[in-house]
């Protein structure tokens, strides 16, 4: 009855043999794209308490410490009005570099940007 089959002893070895490295590169390109997406909401963040601090306060200086408070090696770009009621905008911006083994050779590094516009109070 089993005459006719062939021997495939170790064939399922062979497969997972194959597949554990496609695996490996696939769960750490999820964890690039998740520490892209995690900077990009600190970059946001960042950019949001920036502007808040400029919009009540005139110095720039301390809208930027603000801004960076969580992302220190961001640049930060303020464009503010000097009357109250007029728009300002600010920008912070931070690459992502890839750490991860073979994802960082594939993919470049990433840069995410944040822009925040509120209404100067002060």
């Amino acid at each position: 009855m089993f005459k006719n089959r062939c021997n495939e002893n170790g064939q399922s070895t062979v497969e997972v043999a194959l597949l554990i490295p496609l695996l490996a590169i696939f769960l750490m390109l999820v964890i690039q794209v998740g520490l892209v997406a995690r900077q990009y909401i600190l970059v946001a963040n960042a950019s949001r308490a920036g502007a808040r601090e400029a919009s009540v306060n005139k110095n720039t200086s301390e809208a930027v410490s603000q801004a960076k408070r969580s992302v220190p090696n961001a640049q930060v770009q303020i464009n503010r009005p000097s009357s109250p009621g007029e728009y300002l905008t600010v920008k912070v911006s931070d690459t992502v570099k890839s750490s991860l083994p073979i994802i960082g050779v594939l993919f470049p590094d990433i840069t995410v940007t944040g822009e925040t516009t509120m209404r100067v109070e002060k």
